[in-house]
């Protein structure tokens, strides 16, 4: 190997170095974007506005933030069954989950829907009509049980 090979392999290894660096400083500061958007809308107060530190560019601080969504208010145990209860008096014979939401006037997360569903289906107060599969929800019936 000459001194010239040499020095041309070192200057590539350099170069690949400050190339590997500049890409994980990237990715830290994306993890870091992210995680403040998740600190923000599981959070109730706001974060204080923060100044960029030294590392990052003037211009990812100068696009202004969307405002992040407002989360429904978490049911306390057992609400959410009794608000299922009450609007299955206002539905008709069949009905499925968007009916339901409709009726409630709000949409609750689909798992916990789906086992207040479950347990009036296994007390026999409603019944599946026919089972959703893909987009097409499932049709509920009322029993009269």
């Amino acid at each position: 190997m000459t001194r010239e090979q040499y020095e041309q392999r070192k200057q590539r290894l350099d170069e690949q170095l400050r190339s590997g660096i500049e890409l994980l400083e990237a990715a830290h500061r994306q993890q870091v974007r992210a995680l403040e958007l998740m600190w923000s809308m599981s959070a109730e107060e706001s974060l204080p506005s923060r100044v960029p530190s030294a590392e990052e560019p003037a211009s990812s601080s100068a696009r202004p933030s969307a405002p992040a969504p407002s989360r429904p208010r978490r049911r306390d145990a057992g609400e959410l069954e009794d608000e299922v209860e009450a609007a299955l008096a206002d539905l008709p014979e069949e009905f499925d989950r968007n009916d339901m939401c409709r009726a409630l006037g709000y949409e609750p997360e689909r798992g916990s829907l789906y086992r207040v569903l479950e347990t009036l289906r296994s007390d026999g107060r409603i019944a599946v009509r026919s089972a959703g599969s893909g987009r097409t929800p499932t049709r509920y019936k009322k029993t009269g049980a």
